[in-house]
Order: structure tokens, then C-alpha cells, then sequence
């Protein structure tokens, strides 16, 4: 049995879409010869938290969790709004974008190294994994295994300098952390990333440096999600359902500009939709306004185990993507529980890794976001759901290989062999 140091801001009790890819690999990567220890956070900062994923970790998984400066977070929040004065709003844009580089999390590197250190030196660990985002993760690794032959493994499961989600402060902001991602990748023993764009991206950008690299697809766990065996509790309406997260500048703007084109052109439409997950304050106001009104309803954050059932309980699953720079390279960890549930799948993305998953093994359908093009769809899906007639994923065989967990971790484990050899 080899050990693997996985280092990590992303793991329970957060909730984030990088937390299922995490907890994957805790559950799955024992089975295949790898005994993993996390070394994460202990009181976890500025996101969103679920306890009920605790309760789904392995009973035997070794987890280390280390604090991160003082407890609490320093503002006070109502109805999920975060009261902070000018001044200290000044301060903040002021540290994360041009001292707290690459992220925020880099303020733990004084207190979590000394107890990787520690780990390495009393375990002798195969290799030590970091997950990012926060890429801050991967330069305090590069410390923690300076002393050592310790193949490091960055897991990137968002890009760094190529994240759609980000917009960089200013040119000398991106040419710093352009300079930190370069020195990761000629530290690192191989890469992960999660699409065959992304890891084509580091192939192309850093040829003459760059190491191995591996795709280890965003997966679904078997044991927690398996295709529908009923159908959708409410026949007389045709319900599509989004679960995520909208944050930064990745906002459903185009998304509910869309629905309210189509509302207003087909005010006697069946079409109900289900909003599950954290939206900006804007957008829900937007909600509870005419055209939208009584037909979108947001649920809020929904509890681990009680997505499935959500996922199931509609007749369409939506994937939404801002069409910005380096979304071509992105592919949502929801998108293998889509796959999976047996249900229609609508991306409202651009063209890329996303898409090319959602049309093939999915037999879903894809349209650019932009209002005119989301109206148009849902009119037609519409329609064929009035005659029987929407598309649902058929090739179980072919979404299994590819998405479901138990294939994916051993595919990495595999990676993870060659990485930690002579």
C-alpha cells in the first residue's frame, strides 16, 4: 500500500464543486493501493459549508486538520448579505488582489507547513498531491517537498492563470502568479486537471517543461447516485432543474434573460423551473418578478444527500456556463450526476470540454448562452416533450467507464504508480 499526502482547502464540511472530486478520491484511491492522509483546514474561511458531508467520509480516512489564523470570519452577515464598511472593503480588494497572491489561503502556509513537514518526515509518504483552487496550495507543497525527492502531484481542478471564474486586477497581478504557475509546473513529478483541454493547456504553454499530465474526469459517485427508476412526480408540468453555485463573476444573468424572453412569448407554458444552490441577491429579486415569477422557485442550498433526489424529481437538468475567456476549458463536477440520472440534459454553455460531454455520451442538448438562443430551445424542447419525444442519455455502458468514480480513481491510480516510481 503506497501513502499519499492530499493537501487541500476543499473538503468537508466545505461545499464546493471541488468537493466531490476530493471526497473520491478519499473513498476510492484505498481500493486501488493508495492510502491517503488529508491534511485540510479546521475552521474553514469565506465559503459555503455542509455537515452532513462529514458523515459520508470513510470511517478509516486519516484526516489533519490544521487552523487557519483566528476563528471567525470578521464581518457580520443578514439574509446571506455581508455588511462591510468602505474602508475596510478598500482594504480587502486591496490585499486579495495585490498582496494575498495567488489567493487568501496563502495566510495558512505558516501554520499548515510545519505539519507537512512533520508528515513527511514521520511517514514517508509516495507523493503529496495538492488540490486547487486555491492554488496558493501548490507553492506551500513545493516547500513542504523542497527537502525531499517527493514527487509532487498538482490537481488543478480548475486552471490557474486560465480559470473563467477569475478576472485578473491588473497586468502585473497576472504576470506574477503566470511566473508562480510556471514554477509549479517545473517542480511537479506530473499534473492532473480534469478535462483533455485543460491538461492540453499546460502541453502547450509549458512544452519544453512540462511533466506528465492525466485527466482524471469530474466523477459520480456509485454509491450515491444511480440513474432514476421513476418518473417525475408532477406530469402536468415539464420541470427543469439547476443545481451549483453562482459566485464571483460567473453570474446566471443570460440564464434568466433567457426565461423571461421565452415567459413572455409563451405565458401558458407548462415549463417549471428549480433553482437549487447560492444566488446573488440581484438575481433573486429577478425571481420574484414578473415573467418569472411562480414559475422559477429557488430552493435555496440543498444538503448533500438530498441533491440526488432533486436531480431525479426533474424532467431536464440544467448546466450553465458564462461565455468568457477559458470556459472552453471547464467541465462542472454535477455534469457525470447528469449523465448518470438518466434524465434530459440542457447545456447553456459555449462550445468546449462541457459541451462535447454533454452532446456525445449524453445525447443532450447545447445552445450558446445568449437570451434569443435559450428561448428558441426551450420552445422546442417543449414541444418534444408535449409529443414524447426529449432526448435522455442512452449508453449507460460508455457513461460508466468514463464518469463513475470507482473507474476514474483507478485510472489514477495508475498515474499516481508511474508519478511515484524511480
Amino acid at each position: 500500500m503506497k501513502r499519499l499526502i492530499l493537501l487541500t482547502y476543499t473538503f468537508p464540511p466545505l461545499s464546493s464543486g471541488g468537493t466531490p472530486v476530493v471526497m473520491n478520491m478519499c473513498r476510492y484511491l484505498p481500493d486501488n493501493d493508495w492510502e491517503v492522509t488529508v491534511v485540510t483546514v479546521e475552521n474553514p474561511k469565506g465559503m459555503k459549508t455542509d455537515p452532513s458531508l462529514l458523515h459520508d467520509l470513510p470511517r478509516d480516512l486519516k484526516v489533519i486538520r490544521v487552523p487557519h489564523g483566528r476563528s471567525g470570519t470578521g464581518t457580520t452577515t443578514t439574509a446571506g448579505i455581508t455588511h462591510v464598511n468602505p474602508l475596510s472593503r478598500m482594504v480587502r480588494f486591496v490585499a486579495h488582489n495585490y498582496i494575498l497572491i495567488p489567493d487568501r489561503v496563502i495566510t495558512w502556509r505558516n501554520q499548515v507547513l510545519p505539519v507537512l513537514k512533520k508528515i513527511i518526515a514521520d511517514e514517508k509518504p509516495h507523493a503529496i498531491m495538492s488540490f486547487g483552487p486555491h492554488h496558493s496550495l501548490h507553492l506551500i507543497a513545493i516547500s513542504a517537498a523542497k527537502e525531499t525527492a517527493l514527487p509532487l502531484i498538482p490537481f488543478f481542478g480548475d486552471l490557474w492563470l486560465e480559470d473563467s471564474y477569475v478576472e485578473w486586477p491588473s497586468r502585473f497581478n497576472r504576470l506574477v502568479e503566470s511566473l508562480l504557475e510556471r514554477n509549479v509546473v517545473r517542480k511537479a513529478r506530473g499534473i492532473i486537471a480534469t478535462t483533455e483541454a485543460s491538461t492540453g493547456y499546460f502541453i502547450d504553454r509549458y512544452e519544453n517543461i512540462c511533466p506528465p499530465t492525466h485527466v482524471n474526469e469530474n466523477a459520480y459517485d456509485p454509491r450515491r447516485i444511480k440513474r432514476a427508476d421513476s418518473e417525475v412526480t408532477d406530469p402536468e408540468h415539464l420541470t427543469a432543474g439547476w443545481t451549483g453555485n453562482f459566485f464571483g463573476n460567473h453570474s446566471p444573468g443570460e440564464l434568466l434573460e433567457g426565461l423571461e424572453m421565452f415567459y413572455k412569448r409563451n405565458p401558458h407554458s407548462k415549463l417549471r423551473i428549480k433553482m437549487a444552490g447560492s444566488i446573488d441577491p440581484i438575481s433573486r429579486k429577478r425571481l420574484n418578478r414578473v415573467p418569472l415569477k411562480d414559475k422559477v422557485t429557488h430552493y435555496g442550498h440543498l444538503k448533500w444527500d438530498k441533491v440526488p433526489p432533486f436531480q431525479k424529481n426533474c424532467d431536464i437538468l440544467i448546466g450553465y456556463l458564462n461565455p468568457r475567456r477559458g470556459s472552453h476549458y471547464k467541465n462542472a463536477s454535477k455534469t457525470a450526476e447528469y449523465l448518470v440520472s438518466g434524465r434530459t440534459i440542457l447545456g447553456i454553455v459555449p462550445e468546449g470540454s462541457m459541451a462535447e460531454r454533454i452532446r456525445k455520451p449524453g445525447r443532450g442538448y447545447i445552445v450558446h448562452p445568449d437570451a434569443e438562443q435559450i428561448a428558441t430551445t426551450l420552445e422546442n424542447m417543449e414541444y418534444q416533450w408535449k409529443t414524447s419525444n426529449l432526448r435522455v442519455p442512452v449508453d449507460y455502458a460508455k457513461i460508466e467507464e468514463r464518469f463513475s468514480a470507482v473507474n476514474v480513481m483507478k485510472k489514477t491510480a495508475d498515474f499516481l504508480n508511474r508519478m511515484a516510481g524511480p
